[in-house]
């Protein structure tokens, strides 16, 4: 019975609020709005992606740290703390813990060749290779893979020419590999080659041939070529060699792009182009593939793509070929060769030789053409290795200011590895970029065993001075040159600040006042080469408002001993917010 009550007075109490219910229900029906209404009113504003607990090195103005950042729409919307940006995380925002890691703009290499860097790592890639054992080993493992019999021609990229002595390598020791294919070999420095006997017959380069100009052909006392070619000289083979294509030019940038993306590189200047370029990475980039900011340099002079009215005529028709990530309004300008081979220009002569190299451009043609160009608006971008060629660079740009006036053209200068004292501190007089290849301020096989013994130990010691540049006043800049060296920037990082093997815990060390601090060289591979490229606004520095081209890495370099930089990895490698590295399909 007490249960029974109990049942009748819950069903009565259910009966008595049920009215009421039926009314609650019925008077939120009335009210709630249209899904369109709903679907149209504001919704909290989350980031797209976050990074949160780590060290973020922003290169703002004041070099500070943050520990965390949101992007929306591929830009910074807020820089701070785990707090901060907590209150920007919904439920559809990617977050990066950076915990134990390190965040940085994205990476810029001011100086580099991806179209070549990537027919190397496609074709027979020598770089690195330290004896020379190991290179005709690779060389005769490139031939191998080749047809049996084959007579095509075998390109190599990158050996160390360093390895082989003042007279370069001789051909007998590519004939020993084979006689019937021709092999041309370029050396890491781009102004050098090596050629079997079947390169220079189909060449038709005989003991007859002269020396072109601003050329050496290396000879045997008989007068034969010896099989080692040096700047214009190489071009008398490469003009008997298959010419690449636009479909192998577009592979080749490719490859060379997801090189440069997995070193966390998200802006870079193309230092040596022509118009078959500029359809390369057209193409690369109406596909929706390019993968990075460009600045290219189209050549002029000596080595140049086009000459004459064809040079012109690729100038002017630039414009058709640009877009928000590609730019070409940049000059590149030869005024000497390299130390190797000594072509490149001296203010005082090669030890033991009676010349101080060649200058390409006379100082009166250099002068019209720098002011030429900057009158037009274009940024020149000079390969200058001699303190000849480097003051006869400043003085060009110094005319170039007097005649046309102050410029926002930001011209630099690139390897500079003799500057002579008096010349140190008009970079930032002249507000020109010091573009070092900082990977080569250290003691290696090239310094001590090609240049050393024909400029002497004192000019030696004042090779590279980046910290004298930074000393007065200069903007420094970093750049790689790959495929003539890695494009890692942190082995260039290292070695600037240890001015030694970034592969070594120790070593002999070139010039220790020379030395430089990381936040310096991180300046140089972010904001400063932002700058260079016009872009200091848009990206190089980690703060609100600019685009999010970040580096991720697995280590705060700032946080390991200065041997251990160049031992980081990129975890990861942001465009515009997106992942350009890791790609999908495991690279």
């Amino acid at each position: 019975m007490l249960i029974g009550k109990a049942a009748r007075n819950a069903n009565r109490a259910g009966r008595r609020h049920l009215p009421w219910l039926v009314v609650f229900v019925a008077l939120a029906a009335c009210t709630e709005k249209p899904e369109e209404e709903r679907l149209a009113e504001p919704q909290p504003d989350y980031a797209d992606l976050v990074l949160v607990n780590g060290g973020i090195h922003t290169v703002d103005a004041q070099r500070s740290r943050a520990e965390a950042a949101a992007v929306r729409d591929g830009v910074f919307v807020a820089v701070g703390g785990n707090a901060e940006i907590e209150n920007l995380r919904g439920p559809e925002t990617r977050v990066i813990d950076l915990s134990g890691r390190m965040a940085l703009p994205g990476f810029h290499d001011a100086h580099v060749h991806p179209i070549m860097g990537g027919y190397a790592l496609l074709g027979c890639n020598l770089e690195g290779l330290g004896t020379v054992e190991a290179i005709v080993a690779a060389v005769t493992a490139c031939v191998s893979a080749g047809p049996a019999g084959g007579t095509d021609w075998m390109e190599g990229h990158a050996f160390n020419l360093g390895l082989f002595g003042q007279d370069g390598p001789h051909k007998s020791l590519l004939d020993a590999i084979d006689t019937a294919r021709p092999i041309f070999l370029g050396s890491s420095d781009g102004h050098n080659a090596w050629v079997n006997s079947r390169a220079l017959e189909l060449a038709g380069v005989t003991a007859d041939t002269p020396d072109p100009d601003l050329g050496v052909i290396e000879r045997d006392p008989d007068g034969s070529p010896s099989g080692t070619l040096r700047e214009s000289a190489m071009e008398l083979v490469r003009a008997a060699m298959p010419k690449p294509t636009l479909a192998t030019n577009i592979e080749a940038l490719s490859a060379g792009l997801a090189h440069l993306n997995a070193l966390g590189i998200t802006s870079f200047v193309d230092a040596w182009v022509g118009l078959e370029d500029y359809q390369a990475y057209q193409a690369v980039d109406d596909a929706g593939d390019l993968s990075a900011r460009v600045v290219t340099s189209l050549t002029y002079g000596q080595f140049a793509k086009h000459e004459g009215e064809a040079f012109d005529r690729v100038l002017a028709g630039r414009d058709d070929y640009e877009s928000e990530r590609l730019n070409h309004d940049s000059i590149k300008l030869f005024l000497d060769g390299v130390l190797e081979g000594e072509t490149a220009a001296l203010l005082e002569p090669y030890i033991g030789l009676h010349h101080s190299g060649e200058l390409i451009f006379e100082p009166d043609a250099l002068n019209a053409a720098v002011t030429r160009f900057d009158a037009m608006g274009l940024q020149v971008h000079m390969h200058a290795i001699g303190d000849r060629a480097v003051r006869d660079g400043l003085d060009a740009i110094a005319a170039a200011r007097a005649a046309n006036g102050p410029s926002d053209n930001r011209h630099h200068m690139s390897h500079l590895q003799m500057i002579h004292v008096d010349d140190i501190e008009r970079f930032a007089a002249l507000d020109t970029a010091a573009n070092f290849q900082a990977l080569w301020a250290w003691p290696d096989d090239w310094i001590m065993n090609l240049n050393l013994p024909v400029v002497g130990e004192e000019r030696v010691q004042g090779m590279y001075p980046i910290a004298s540049v930074e000393r007065g006043g200069g903007r420094i800049v970093g750049g790689s040159d790959w495929n003539v060296s890695s494009a890692n920037p942190l082995d260039a990082i290292e070695t600037a600040v240890r001015r030694q093997d970034a592969f070594a815990e120790d070593g002999p060390v070139l010039n220790a006042d020379e030395r430089v601090s990381l936040a310096t060289m991180i300046d140089a591979y972010t904001i400063n080469a932002a700058w260079v490229m016009h872009q200091e606004n848009e990206v190089g520095s980690i703060e609100v408002g600019k685009r999010a081209d970040v580096v991720v890495l697995d280590r705060d370099l700032f946080a390991v001993p200065a041997t251990e930089i160049n031992q980081a990895r990129v975890v990861e490698t942001l465009l515009d917010g997106e992942t350009v590295w890791p790609r999908g399909n495991g690279e």
